[in-house]
């Protein structure tokens, strides 16, 4: 599959940022340009995300063949992948299996087991007929009742994209309401004991104490930080303090 990516330049070692789910690279700009002075940072749209293609199938699998054929196909040798989420269960599914591919890793608010958060909300609003709205500002207002939270509403307004009749939603939703990828990563086997950050948000149940354990087992190297208060998108809304800890990685591991 040919994965739409953003190339932010910057001098090194290749930093490969891997979104959550809903997300896009489109995302991860501002956290990219903090970041390229101390590494050659890309973000990838992972299928059925962004601009890259769409498929019936959605799984862990899917997604780490489809970042080792990106891989090979741009030249990139012994990256470190920092992933969100969706993002970061791929990135440590593909170092565990792929150990001698990966340098090192960022794993941001997931730990490696399976989870079962219900998303039935977000799918709803992607349900949504968005083709005869004529603004954003139209399209954050009929979503207002269903998402009362501002940030996440427009989190998730980034995937609108703008038509000559309207609106349209750019992700896969079919395949991602059958996709199972929250709960596959167990059955991944193996460890990657290169270097680890693991960036967990105090006010997010994604990483839960006993994580840490779990966490360390699998990558034993892992250094596990902890942003108080910042909740699961906490490279939006605690930005400084995440791009510090990443940056302190890099400066350690990216040479």
């Amino acid at each position: 599959m040919e994965l739409f990516f953003r190339d932010f330049g910057g001098r090194g070692r290749p930093l490969v940022i891997l979104h959550g789910l809903f997300g896009s690279s489109n995302n991860w700009q501002r956290v990219a340009r903090g970041l390229k002075r101390h590494a050659r940072v890309l973000a990838l749209d992972l299928r059925n995300h962004g601009r890259s293609p769409h498929a019936p199938s959605h799984t862990l699998h899917d997604m780490v063949q489809d970042l080792e054929e990106w891989l090979q196909d741009a030249g990139l040798e012994d990256p470190i992948l920092l992933g969100h989420s969706m993002g970061g269960l791929a990135a440590m599914a593909f170092a565990v299996t792929r150990p001698s591919a990966v340098h090192g890793l960022v794993v941001v608010d997931v730990a490696p087991r399976a989870y079962t958060h219900d998303r039935s909300r977000e799918f709803e609003v992607f349900k949504t007929d968005v083709s005869g709205y004529e603004s954003r500002e139209e399209l954050d207002r009929a979503l207002e009742p269903r998402i009362p939270e501002p940030d996440v509403r427009q989190f998730l307004l980034m995937n609108a994209e703008r038509t000559d009749s309207g609106y349209r939603w750019r992700i896969n939703v079919p395949a991602l309401v059958r996709s199972e990828f929250l709960t596959e990563l167990p059955a991944f086997g193996g460890t990657f004991r290169g270097p680890a950050l693991f960036v967990a948000g105090g006010a997010s149940s994604y990483v839960r104490a006993e994580d840490h354990d779990l966490i360390r087992g699998r990558f034993p190297a892992a250094r596990i930080e902890t942003i108080p208060e910042a909740g699961h998108w906490l490279h939006h809304t605690a930005e400084s303090a995440f791009v510090a800890l990443v940056r302190d990685f890099l400066r350690r591991e990216a040479s």
